[in-house]
């Protein structure tokens, strides 16, 4: 499996299910947010040494944005590659880039940008991110991973 030289929790490898592709047979352009989500659960547990407590420090889709560049199919290999671009009080900025493996090497399929804000669902508002967080997204780094 490529990880390209970063952390565990920094490359995902989402599963492409049959559901994912649209009648032109490539993954819906919907679903790469579903798998942005399961990037960023992936990216924030280990990066806090813990399960995340969502009820209370929860977070919110502000925006997403997105560029694709190639199509992905069924029987593709994919990764993601996830990374945080800039935290603030209560809000930040996740960015992604998609490869699919074609012809002997990895290829840009796709990058993205989702604004996220610190939501606690225990009292419907939004909150500061905790401490944690932010001291764990500091000593890990901001912005995209040399790879």
């Amino acid at each position: 499996m490529q990880d390209f030289g970063l952390p565990p929790g920094q490359v995902y490898t989402p599963e492409i299910r049959f559901v994912d592709i649209d009648a032109a047979g490539i993954v819906n352009n919907a679903t790469y947010f579903n798998y942005f989500e399961q990037s960023r659960i992936a990216f924030f547990e280990p990066l806090l040494g813990r399960k995340w407590d969502w009820n209370s420090a929860g977070m919110v889709v502000a925006r997403h944005e997105i560029d694709y560049r190639a199509p992905i199919l069924f029987l593709d290999e994919i990764r993601i590659i996830t990374w945080i671009e800039h935290i603030g009080a209560k809000s930040m900025i996740a960015g992604y880039e998609v490869y699919k493996y074609d012809r002997e090497k990895w290829l840009l399929a796709a990058n993205a940008k989702t604004v996220l804000v610190s939501y606690n669902h225990n009292e419907g508002r939004p909150a500061p991110w905790s401490q944690d967080l932010v001291k764990a997204a500091k000593d890990f780094g901001f912005g995209r991973p040399d790879i």
